[in-house]
């Protein structure tokens, strides 16, 4: 079955200029070929693309035609049925009752728009639309029963069509830019194919889209998709909410599913809002401590003192080591040290090599201690004072963020001696035992990951969640995200190891 757009979805014009004899294409805005005068597309192109068309084109160049002014027709009446109340009430609801204010610009208009036409019914009892409108009947339902006398039949079952139809999410499973792509129901399992331009340059394999698909005859129109397009690797939680309604014991029909757009908002705008503002990821220390930079600035009385009193921080190594690139003054008294402060590793959690915790930096009358968490902090700030005691003053503690610290490497991204960096790894990388060895590394990653648990299989191995449908789907999710950041790469990964990872697994 083909697929073609409807109102609302992300679609442009999806015909493209006809083709004139075998190689000249006519744009629409060039002089018409039959010499009139006029614009090719205020002359001949609807004619030649008449001719060109298929039964099938011809059938939803009609359709399109019919329900043209539909969107706005829905929305004149769906405000004078319900009241400004309803469009109000309605929105409530999608947004799950969590008071966002109504945006005509939310990126969520194109799904919200035609549910709330076709699907949204107002509570019976709490709600402020006109008393006429407190009934069984969406907004479409109630127009369709106004106005069927004067509607085209062919608008007549299109709305049908649509009230019918529920939303759900679709996986992308082939993909030709610029021309269309083939879709699965998650939820049904039922495939179809959509015919149109614009979105089908914006997706790939893998892709999950929100949708809602109205059959008539033998189109399928895709009247609503949301712009947020979910990646292979959110597609966990649309499997869970699969599970659970075959569980309940009911086939997942579109009758089925049109009772679950509470649960279907929920998962939506969870995916969606963290694809739209996503969070950058809690980031922490080898001792699991939130990262945060503390610059503690201490007055000493010596530093001789000092170093003897704090040298012992950086475990085995003896003063000629540590002192080795110290400065003196010239009756060779210390000025100037630096030296970490260390903590032995652990054989219990197989932490063999010392871990740094700060670095200490003597100079002059002045001690410094740089950590990265606020608890070394307290930790460092309580040990000087123990061993310096009236010898050392505590004068101040900068805090500097992780989201600060990112902010600034981001400044100093685009400056002489990043590019002069981002230069020198692309030469490297073009190196033929460079590509070698990250070839060599990403196969043996890949050959251990199909045994390692991961969170997005439920803590079970890529090996394990093979064994059964669900987890065999999401298993093919991760492989297909792995495999576009394999060619997002610079280089790309060997398209190889993908090859190998998918016999490995029998995908």
């Amino acid at each position: 079955m083909n697929i073609h757009l409807g109102p609302g979805s992300l679609r442009d014009d999806p015909f493209p200029g006809p083709l004139i004899g075998d190689e000249m294409k006519v744009g629409r805005n060039d002089p018409c070929p039959c010499g009139s005068g006029k614009k090719y597309k205020h002359c001949c192109m609807g004619r030649d693309e008449e001719a060109a068309a298929s039964p099938e084109d011809l059938h939803w160049r009609r359709l399109r035609r019919a329900i043209d002014s539909l969107p706005t027709d829905l929305l004149r009446f769906a405000d004078a049925y319900f009241g400004h109340a309803g469009l109000l009430e309605a929105w409530d609801e999608f947004t799950l009752w969590q008071d966002v204010p109504f945006d005509a610009e939310s990126p969520h208009i194109p799904v919200f728009m035609p549910w709330f036409y076709y699907n949204w019914k107002p509570d019976p009892v709490e709600t402020q639309v006109n008393a006429d409108a407190r009934s069984e009947l969406t907004a479409a339902e109630a127009y369709l029963r106004k106005k069927t006398r004067h509607l085209d039949p062919l608008v007549q079952r299109y709305i049908e069509a649509c009230v019918a139809a529920p939303l759900s999410f679709y996986d992308v499973v082939t993909c030709e830019p610029a021309r269309g792509f083939a879709l699965r129901d998650i939820m049904t399992e039922e495939a179809c194919r959509v015919t149109e331009r614009s979105a089908s340059r914006s997706v790939q394999p893998g892709d999950v889209l929100f949708a809602k698909i109205a059959r008539l005859d033998d189109l399928a129109v895709m009247e609503a998709c949301a712009p947020v397009v979910i990646p292979p690797d959110r597609k966990a939680p649309i499997l869970e909410l699969r599970k659970a309604i075959r569980e309940s014991g009911t086939p997942p029909t579109p009758d089925v599913l049109r009772d679950y757009d509470i649960e279907f908002f929920e998962l939506y705008h969870a995916i969606a809002d963290a694809l739209l503002n996503p969070q950058p990821p809690q980031m922490q220390n080898t001792d699991g401590e939130p990262l945060s930079f503390h610059k503690l600035v201490f007055e000493i009385q010596s530093p001789r003192a000092a170093f003897d009193a704090l040298k012992d921080l950086a475990l085995d190594l003896d003063d000629a080591e540590l002192l080795s690139e110290a400065r003196f003054d010239r009756e060779g008294a210390l000025r100037r040290v630096q030296f970490s402060w260390s903590k032995r590793g652990n054989p219990v959690n197989k932490s063999w090599d010392n871990t740094v915790l700060g670095n200490l930096s003597i100079d002059g009358a002045r001690l410094t201690a740089e950590v990265n968490s606020g608890e070394r902090a307290i930790r460092i700030r309580e040990i000087v004072e123990e061993r310096l005691g009236a010898r050392a003053k505590h004068l101040a503690t900068e805090i500097q963020s992780t989201e600060s610290m990112l902010a600034r490497a981001e400044r100093q991204r685009g400056g002489k001696k990043a590019r002069a960096a981002q230069a020198e790894h692309e030469r490297l990388a073009a190196l033929p035992e460079v590509q070698a060895m990250v070839k060599e590394h990403f196969r043996r990653h890949f050959e251990s990951w199909v045994d390692q648990p991961i969170p997005a299989l439920g803590g079970r191995t890529p090996r394990e969640a093979m064994q059964d449908p669900d987890g065999r789907e999401m298993v093919e999710a991760l492989v297909q995200q792995a495999e576009r950041h394999g060619r997002a790469m610079q280089p790309p990964m060997d398209e190889s190891i993908i090859r190998d990872l998918r016999a490995r697994l029998g995908l």
